[in-house]
């Protein structure tokens, strides 16, 4: 005889799973884009973005490694994950790359 604990797994597996949402995308700077233009999207993003640039400012958590395309991944997604995630939101002039892998690394973590 099925236990009631077994049960309600086996429905949590065929209720649930359906309603699974689509995997965490993230938002970081393409490898063509040139340091011209990642200094332009971070001055943006820090400013007109509205994105909190704390995180990469010396002795911030996403400070090191301290390159522009390290700085610019997190601002640009930040500011993709406050406008959404949507595509448009990681566009930046052609410049952003939606990934599906998690950039997060030691205590700089991408929401």
């Amino acid at each position: 005889m099925i236990s009631q604990l077994t049960l309600i797994f086996f429905l949590s597996l065929v209720v649930i799973q359906p309603f699974h949402i689509l995997a965490k995308t993230w938002c970081v700077a393409a490898a063509s884009a040139t340091d011209t233009q990642l200094q332009a999207n971070i001055d943006w993003a820090c400013n007109e973005g509205k994105v909190d640039c704390v995180k990469i400012n010396p002795g911030g958590v996403c400070y090191e490694p301290n390159t522009l395309t390290s700085h610019a991944s997190f601002v640009m997604n930040d500011y993709y994950r406050n406008h959404g995630s949507i595509e448009e939101a990681c566009e930046f002039n052609h410049t952003g790359q939606i990934i599906s892998g998690d950039p997060s690394y030691r205590r700089c973590r991408y929401s």
